[in-house]
């Protein structure tokens, strides 16, 4: 019952170790304490599956939410190993970027695919159309936001409604299910956490002078507060 937590626990204070090494520079042991952060998050996930009173009937779903920790892990090793490795920077944003939107389609999939109730569609037309408002404006809003994306700009585009996909789905599913459901409701709000810390990455990666400490730990704070929420939400789908 209480494996999930001592994971949690033990996510925590390994983060903890990861902030105040994060801000004094980035190197190879970094990210190793980094990814063994993101390990933490999977095995909450799956401890939640495997040792709790887990409804099986929703193994599919936490399958779909499992391999979408993955793909977290594999983003968080790539974004910080750009620090690292400065010659290949570009490829391991790509490859960060690349990760995580494939990590938040896992999520959607997951949860359309569980919580969705047929003949609601307007719960999913919706938030597929403020997605697209999201990305246009992405698109044209590099000056309001003070943020210059440039080779990075199509990934960014593409990025974006996807995060906000997860934010957007969850809320929507959540309102249809009547907020009736733990789990679900725990990813809306891990969702939540998941857009501040990319909305603050957006600064650190894009614009000028965003790169401070205060910024780092935010960032890596309310990231691993989403995954560790999506994670945790296993345990309560019962």
């Amino acid at each position: 019952m209480f494996v999930p937590y001592i994971f949690t626990g033990i996510g925590a204070a390994l983060l903890a170790v990861f902030c105040v090494k994060r801000t004094k520079g980035s190197t190879p042991i970094v990210a190793m304490i980094k990814a063994l952060v993101s390990i933490c998050f999977i095995a909450t996930a799956l401890s939640g599956i495997a040792f709790t009173d887990f409804d099986y009937s929703h193994l599919r779903f936490g399958l779909w939410v499992v391999m979408g920790l993955i793909c977290g892990m594999l983003g968080d090793i790539a974004l910080d190993l750009k620090y690292a490795h400065r010659k290949s920077s570009d490829q391991y944003t790509y490859a960060g970027f690349t990760a995580f939107l494939a990590g938040h389609i896992l999520y959607d999939i997951g949860l359309i695919s569980e919580f969705y109730i047929k003949g609601n569609i307007l719960y999913l037309i919706v938030p597929v159309i403020l997605c697209g408002v999201i990305a246009v404006f992405i698109r044209f809003s590099e000056k309001l936001l003070k943020v210059n994306y440039g080779k990075f700009r199509w990934i960014v585009v593409l990025y974006s409604p996807v995060l906000f996909s997860l934010v957007l789905f969850s809320l929507s599913l959540a309102i249809l299910n009547g907020w009736k459901i733990v789990g679900l409701d725990m990813i809306f709000g891990g969702s939540v956490f998941f857009a501040v810390s990319d909305l603050i990455l957006n600064g650190t990666y894009f614009g000028e002078g965003k790169n401070r400490p205060v910024d780092i730990v935010t960032n890596h704070v309310t990231y691993y507060i989403a995954q560790f929420a999506i994670a945790l939400s296993l345990c309560f789908l019962n």
